[in-house]
């Protein structure tokens, strides 16, 4: 019997609402039975919820979702069945964590500078102790009712060229993959069709090294799904897929509505 999966997951611990365990119980709930929880540059939720997955009966593979910048462009990388314990890999997030929280901490002051009453501190209570990022701080100003939505926020104060906006650091893309592939890993190309000029730039993004491109997912249409498909078997690679659920926030990209039999990720079970 096949078993399907959903690759593309997030929790409190970068950009969603949900917990690590309501991130496995509502996939447990669709029938989802091998999930990855792709927190941006961060493993917080994999070690908060590695042996209730195992009890669940879920399997529940090492993933995040990093930030690299490419020709000026930020491109995101799924990277997944590293080993979540890897010195080298835990090194590298340190210093994003921390770059991540002096971001933060400079956006809260320009806001703090424009008469807005947030707090650091509360912002780093939303992060739940994973990669802090601009949702968190767009949840402390619809919290203290600056901004009505979290994408409201970014609007008005925290997106490019706004009052709070401040430029975060990237991997590059030759750097991300070297690192997980160094830690036994595979690589995708997150929701491809997002990025500007996208049909010149992930061929592009390809030949840096990356295994796979993700073509099942919430954004990515038919004709794109299949131009894809079919450029990743031309190269010699693989396709993925996820919902990239987000909980509350993005509520078009919901656990379940993205089905991807193990068939298509035998490379990444392999892995496992």
């Amino acid at each position: 019997m096949t078993r399907y999966a959903d690759l593309h997951t997030h929790t409190y611990h970068s950009d969603g609402t949900r917990s690590p365990k309501e991130v496995l119980d509502v996939a447990h709930g669709h029938g989802l039975r091998i999930v990855a929880i792709s927190d941006h540059d961060n493993l917080a939720a994999y070690f908060e919820i590695k042996l209730y997955a195992d009890e669940l009966g879920v399997l529940l593979i090492p993933a995040m979702e990093l930030s690299c910048g490419f020709d000026g462009v930020d491109v995101h990388i799924l990277a997944y069945a590293f080993d979540p314990l890897d010195e080298a890999i835990e090194r590298r997030l340190r210093e994003f964590r921390a770059a991540r929280q002096r971001r933060g901490h400079t956006m809260v002051e320009r806001l703090r500078a424009i008469g807005l009453d947030i707090r650091a501190e509360r912002v780093e209570q939303l992060a739940g102790g994973g990669a802090l990022g601009r949702p968190h701080v767009a949840r402390a100003l619809v919290e203290a009712g600056y901004a009505t939505t979290v994408a409201d926020a970014f609007d008005q104060y925290i997106g490019a060229g706004k009052p709070g906006y401040v430029e975060k650091e990237r991997f590059r893309i030759a750097e991300a993959v070297a690192l997980i592939h160094a830690a036994g890993g595979l690589t995708s190309i997150a929701h491809p069709t997002i990025y500007p000029e996208h049909r010149t730039l992930v061929p592009r993004v390809l030949d840096e090294g990356i295994d796979a491109v993700e073509v099942l997912h919430p954004e990515v249409r038919d004709h794109d799904r299949h131009r894809y498909a079919n450029l990743a078997r031309f190269r010699g690679k693989f396709t993925t897929g996820g919902s990239d659920d987000h909980g509350t926030v993005k509520t078009a990209q919901t656990l379940g509505t993205i089905r991807v039999p193990e068939t298509m990720i035998k490379p990444i079970l392999d892995r496992m």
